[in-house]
Parts: structure tokens; C-alpha cells; sequence
């Protein structure tokens, strides 16, 4: 233990011996991180991850350099399925002990394993679109994506969690059951999961139910009372079923003879009448159903497009998010070019503010030390008198900045054009110079070299309308 002060080595005394200064309480303050270190880590050997999560971070409140409960932290948050948050503690614990600390293994397992990256990339999206559908009612959608993250990620307890509630939601308390079943394996302890869990049981246990105790009768038990009621009698003369059905049919003809024939004569030509009627009405109702289908499809249609724009538009954060990391990626693999090409396919308005200013310095950054090397090249092809690759240099140059070097790179782009005998794209150049740099020698001969360049254009136009040969460019002779 060293002095908060002079970071000298502390004795039993309330004082520290070189500096002087009381760390009674500083000592007290230590012994509490180490207790609930020692708690989370008694906790977690028990797979209480969500109970050991709390002892750890009220640990690391009393003392943010414990490193040993930052990297069990991460451990912890690792088998939960929390990998980005395990990541993220790992990384705080290097910062803080670069040397001899069990977090540069752990990141080395995970960063060395690809794939598992991939999939923890993976697990993030369709989670997140699983939240989407969740919020758009389609619970159906929701599931199937929940199952493609479990496959990914069996041990994400949130996952667990949340296709339970779809479950439950449905009505399919066996299959939450036994997600939930799944989830208390990780996690013994956790408070949401063992709520969920006893919902189940609950609903499982509630309603009537059906008993069938012997072949003759069946009992129905509701509350506590017991109903029995018999299955039937069974008559077995065939004699009498076959009389009393000869009879039935009789009885049924001579009804059907005497009452329901005539009323069926005298009602005929007012049921014609009748149908007609109906037959008005149910075109003029068919009509005005039409009308409202057609009100209902445009807005199911307009519903429609709302929902694919508002996806689109989450896809589209979400493109954002993965150039933003793959620009950082390839900016500290020292693949400027890479970094550059994938910040450019950043939308900034789709960051977050935290990560707008990450984005912005990321990019200034990025920009100067880009445009610096283009430069070179550009210059370099340019005097070595390859005018095509010093204007593709230089172009892009201009795009990050076009003042760079105080104009010269925007000038010698378009002197590359006038090399490359490329009239329009040299004098809309020069015309440029000329207004970024007013009144120096540079917008100067700019103004020169355009007058020339037009005076040699109309001689070509005045040539070619007289039939006489082009006799070519005209270049001044200073470069």
C-alpha cells in the first residue's frame, strides 16, 4: 500500500513516514475496495454475476486503481455475453497498469480471435433490430432474431431475458419457461430474470383443469369444487331406434306436405321482389365498402413508408457507426489512405455528440496528416513530369483543403491540367487561383496563362471554320 501523497510504501501508522500526511481514512478507504472485491469475487465463484457486478463496481467507486477488480469486472461482464462492456474495463485497467496486468492477455484472446468479433459485431446489430421490431409490435420478427443472437451468443442474459418476455407476451409460458431456465444457469441470482421466472410459474398454475377419471364420467375441477358429470346412456335395441326413426321422417314429410309447401307458393313472387331489393342494397353498401377499403390501403400504404424510412433510417446509423470504427481501425493499423477513404462514407449528423467530437478531431487529424503525403506526391510526379498522377494527387489535395500551402498545391493542379493540354479544366483552375489569391504574383500568371489559353481556343475555332490545320497549343515559357 503507497501514500496517496509521495507514493511511498505505507506502515501501520496513521502517517506516512516520508511526507507526514494522515491516511488513516485513505487506509480505510482501500480496506472497503478490497472488502467488496473480495465479496464480488465470492459472489462471482458462485455464478451470482449480477450480485458480483454490483460488490465490483462499488470497489472500484471506493478505489478506481483496483486492478484486480476492474479485470474480474470485465471477466464477470464477459460471461454474462456482455463483451463490449468486458472490452471496455479491460482497456480502462491497461490505461491504468500497462505492465504485468492480466488485462493484456484478455484482450489479446479477443482481439487475436476474428471471428468472434465478427460475432460479437453481429450479436450487437441483430439485438438492436430485435429492439426495433419489439418496438414496432412484431413480435414474431423479434424472435426470430433473438434466436439468430442466442445462437451467436448463448451467454448474453438480456437476450434470454427479452425473448422470454416475447414469450410470455404470446402466451408460450413453456418455451419462457425455459428460456428463463437458460438465463438462471448463467446468472443464479439475477433479480429480473427470477421476477420473469415466477410469472411463469404463476400463470402456469392458474385456470381449470380437465380430469378424466373413469370411462363413464368426467370430472371438471373449478375452485374447489369438483363437477362429475356422466359421459351418457346408451340404449342398445335396435329395434325401437329404427321405429322411432321411421316414425320421425313421416311426422317430417306430412309437416312439410301440409304447411310448408303452400306458405312457399303464396310466397314466391314477394320474394322475387324481396331479392331485388336486397340485391340494391347490397351494391349500394358493396360501393361505399369499396371506398373505405380504398381509404384504408392508402393508409396502410402511407404507414408503410413511414416504417421502411424510419428502418432505412436505422440502417443507416448503423453504416455510420460501422465506418466510423473501421476508420479508426485502419488509422491505427497506419493505413492512412483506408482511414480516409472509409471516414468520407461517415454521415457526422447520425453520431452521437460524444462522437461527433470524437469525429471531428479524428478528422482534422486524420486531414493533416493525409494532405501532407498527397502533397509530396503530387509534387514530386509533377516535377518528375507525370502531369496525370500530380493532378489525381493534387485534386485530392484540394479537396481536404483548398488553400493548402498557401495556394501552391491548388496552382501547380493547375498547371498539371495545362500540361495535360486540358484547356477547360486549367482555366476553370487558374480562375480559381485567381479568387483564393487576389493580387499575388500567382493569380497573376494565372490571369496569363487563361488569356492565353483563350486566345488559343478561338484560334482553333477560327482555323477549323477556315479549313486551315491546328498548329497546337501555345505554352508560355516560364513554369
Amino acid at each position: 500500500m503507497n501514500c496517496f501523497n509521495c507514493k511511498a510504501t505505507l506502515t501501520d501508522s496513521d502517517f506516512c513516514t516520508e511526507c507526514g500526511v494522515d491516511v488513516a481514512v485513505y487506509k480505510k478507504i482501500l480496506r472497503l475496495s478490497n472488502h467488496y472485491y473480495n465479496v464480488g469475487l465470492e459472489k462471482a465463484t458462485v455464478r451470482d454475476l449480477s450480485g458480483a457486478v454490483t460488490s465490483l463496481k462499488k470497489s472500484l467507486k471506493y478505489n478506481k486503481e483496483n486492478i484486480q477488480a476492474r479485470n474480474l469486472l470485465g471477466l464477470v461482464y464477459n460471461e454474462m455475453g456482455e463483451t463490449v462492456k468486458a472490452l471496455g474495463e479491460w482497456v480502462i485497467s491497461k490505461s491504468m497498469q500497462s505492465q504485468h496486468n492480466l488485462a493484456d492477455d484478455y484482450l489479446k484472446a479477443v482481439q487475436s480471435n476474428q471471428g468472434r468479433l465478427d460475432a460479437v459485431n453481429q450479436t450487437i446489430k441483430k439485438y438492436n433490430q430485435a429492439l426495433l421490431y419489439c418496438q414496432q409490435e412484431s413480435e414474431d420478427l423479434a424472435i426470430i432474431q433473438l434466436k439468430k443472437v442466442l445462437s451467436l451468443n448463448p451467454k448474453l442474459i438480456q437476450g434470454h431475458q427479452l425473448i422470454a418476455l416475447l414469450y410470455m407476451k404470446q402466451g408460450e409460458w413453456e418455451k419462457a419457461r425455459k428460456a428463463l431456465n437458460t438465463a438462471i444457469k448463467i446468472d443464479t441470482n439475477n433479480t429480473t430474470t427470477l421476477r420473469y421466472l415466477r410469472e411463469v410459474k404463476e400463470q402456469m398454475h392458474k385456470g381449470a383443469s380437465v380430469v378424466k377419471k373413469k370411462s363413464d364420467k368426467v370430472s371438471y375441477v373449478n375452485g374447489n369444487e369438483v363437477i362429475i358429470q356422466p359421459t351418457g346412456l346408451k340404449d342398445f335395441s335396435g329395434i325401437s331406434i329404427v321405429v322411432n326413426i321411421g316414425i320421425g321422417i313421416l311426422i317430417g314429410l306430412c309437416v312439410a306436405w301440409f304447411l310448408i309447401v303452400p306458405s312457399i307458393k303464396q310466397s314466391s313472387n314477394s320474394d322475387a321482389t324481396k331479392a331485388l331489393v336486397k340485391a340494391n342494397e347490397q351494391i349500394a353498401s358493396k360501393n361505399a365498402n369499396i371506398s373505405s377499403l380504398k381509404a384504408k390501403v392508402e393508409e396502410a400504404k402511407q404507414e408503410a413508408e413511414a416504417s421502411l424510412k424510419k428502418a432505412q433510417d436505422s440502417e443507416a446509423v448503423v453504416t455510420s457507426y460501422e465506418q466510423f470504427v473501421t476508420a479508426l481501425n485502419a488509422y491505427m493499423g497506419k493505413d492512412d489512405n483506408a482511414a480516409y477513404q472509409a471516414l468520407t462514407a461517415v454521415n457526422p449528423d447520425q453520431l452521437s455528440e460524444a462522437c461527433k467530437g470524437i469525429y471531428e478531431t479524428f478528422k482534422s487529424e486524420l486531414n493533416e496528416k493525409l494532405v501532407g503525403s498527397l502533397y509530396t506526391e503530387g509534387k514530386s510526379a509533377y516535377y518528375r513530369r507525370d502531369y496525370s498522377l500530380a493532378a489525381a494527387k493534387l485534386e485530392q489535395v484540394i479537396a481536404i483543403d483548398e488553400k493548402y500551402s498557401s495556394g501552391d498545391a491548388i496552382f501547380h493542379l493547375a498547371e498539371a491540367y495545362r500540361k495535360l493540354e486540358d484547356k477547360e479544366k486549367a482555366i476553370a483552375t487558374y480562375q480559381k487561383v485567381i479568387e483564393l489569391m487576389p493580387g499575388t504574383a500567382e493569380a497573376s500568371t494565372a490571369q496569363d496563362y487563361i488569356s492565353q489559353l483563350q486566345v488559343n481556343e478561338n484560334q482553333q475555332t477560327d482555323g477549323a471554320q477556315n479549313g486551315s490545320p491546328d498548329n497546337g497549343m501555345n505554352q508560355p515559357t516560364t513554369e
